[in-house]
């Protein structure tokens, strides 16, 4: 049976703290059960969130992250357990990162918007990344608080400086060279990117990855257990999911 393509629904939709991502990390690395895992963060964001209703959407984007796999391959989950076993500081936030672009396509469309506003200039005003947010999901209410807080939460995660609270500045990139996370993280895009096949070109230029220094060498497609190579030309190769188990 295929991967099915989601939907761009907002999900990702509250601050995270990247503290919050590694206990939840922990907690499912040790084996801890969904059940348990809900208790403890409801238990542990107690002291920074005020309010059930809150408390609850912050809980289910670690737990969307962490826990859940719907609408990606299973397996591709238990690898990055794997790799955060062994991964250090910065291979730990290239490994929830990667885990939001995959869970929630509001976060890799925002990523990738980004991206291509980083392209054009250096800084980017709130307002022009609002616009072209809205432009993509609509005008509502919703849409620009959720584009608020991702703001936030990349710049708590130290791929953002936004201490002008007009606009955001890119900070220095991730380098990654590690070949078997830099492949585990272009097949992130792959689970929420709206084509089902795509062209490494392509996937090697997704501008949702504006904030890592990849080594494109690194990549190796033919090396993955989860992408399908469809096509292989002189200059070109196309790429897809393969059907989940």
């Amino acid at each position: 049976m295929s991967v099915e393509k989601k939907q761009p629904l907002v999900g990702f939709e509250r601050y995270v703290s990247l503290d919050w991502l590694d206990q939840t990390a922990k907690w499912v690395i040790e084996g801890k059960t969904s059940k348990d895992i809900h208790m403890l963060i409801d238990d542990y964001l107690a002291p920074y969130i005020q309010g059930d209703t809150s408390k609850r959407k912050t809980k289910n984007v670690l737990s969307g992250a962490w826990i859940k796999s719907d609408g990606v391959n299973p397996k591709f989950k238990a690898d990055a357990k794997q790799l955060y076993i062994q991964a250090n500081y910065n291979e730990k936030l290239v490994i929830h990162y990667g885990l939001m672009v995959s869970t929630y396509p509001f976060f890799y469309s925002l990523c990738r918007t980004l991206g291509r506003l980083f392209k054009l200039q250096d800084e980017i005003s709130n307002d022009e990344f609002y616009r072209r947010v809205i432009e993509l999901h609509g005008d509502r209410d919703s849409i620009k608080r959720a584009a608020a807080r991702f703001l936030q939460s990349l710049s708590q995660w130290n791929i953002l400086d936004c201490s002008d609270k007009a606009k955001v500045k890119s900070l220095e990139k991730i380098k990654l060279n590690n070949p078997v996370l830099t492949t585990w993280l272009f097949e992130a895009a792959m689970y929420s990117n709206k084509r089902e096949t795509i062209s490494q070109n392509e996937l090697l230029a997704d501008p949702a990855f504006f904030c890592f220094e990849l080594s494109h060498s690194a990549f190796q497609a033919n090396q993955s257990k989860r992408l399908e190579i469809v096509h292989q030309g002189v200059n070109e190769t196309i790429l897809k999911l393969r059907s989940a188990p």
